[in-house]
């Protein structure tokens, strides 16, 4: 059946079919998202919408067209922290040195990971639905954090016998040892030391 039969004129696209955001749009967006970050993190959830729109460079009609409620925008800046991690790994994924790639972006993770779990807990109360805001990014973290492992397990640099819950449970300890009151960057090196293969274990200093 023509376009013409079905009483549509010839070009025409369904009205069912969904629109894809105009380029605009989404780098509006994007602005918003990175100076609600900058505003939460320096003055709190507090912070009026109008100020964000302000940082942003949009007007505040722009900022509640894409985010109705204060909620939505929390969710979508804690998501953002989780989609930085990801594009850095995915950066490093291809990186001609897979251990020193490993090691990089483990220790980013850890310090970047801790400043992002600040700054959840002191919006935690003011979000929406968190989990599903960033459902997706996590998983593409999971998989790219993976991707770096088995390359630098390729490469001789990480332990064998790593699998990805024994990741997992090491981060959760480098977080833990670099956010401790006598932590920081030395606890986290010798947390994250034991990921190293018999004999390639760095002297503590």
């Amino acid at each position: 059946m023509t376009d013409r039969k079905r009483g549509r004129r010839p070009g025409s696209t369904d009205a069912a079919t969904p629109r894809a955001p105009r380029a605009d749009a989404v780098a509006n967006r994007a602005r918003i998202v990175a100076a609600a970050h900058a505003a939460f993190t320096e003055l709190g959830f507090e912070v009026p919408l109008d100020d964000i729109a302000a940082r942003a460079g949009v007007g505040p009609g722009t900022v509640h067209r894409h985010f109705p409620t204060k909620a939505e925008l929390v969710d979508a800046v804690l998501a953002l922290a989780v989609t930085e991690l990801v594009d850095e790994a995915r950066s490093l994924a291809g990186a001609d040195d897979p251990g020193a790639a490993f090691w990089t972006f483990l220790e980013h993770l850890v310090s970047a990971g801790a400043a992002a779990h600040e700054l959840a807990h002191r919006l935690g109360p003011a979000a929406g639905d968190v989990e599903a805001a960033v459902a997706t990014p996590t998983a593409d973290l999971r998989r790219w954090l993976a991707r770096l492992r088995s390359r630098a397990q390729q490469a001789g640099a990480v332990r064998s016998d790593l699998d990805d819950d024994g990741l997992a449970a090491v981060i959760a300890a480098g977080h833990a040892a670099y956010t401790h009151p006598g932590g920081g960057d030395r606890a986290l090196g010798v947390v994250l030391d034991g990921l190293r293969p018999a004999g390639a274990r760095r002297p503590i200093g």
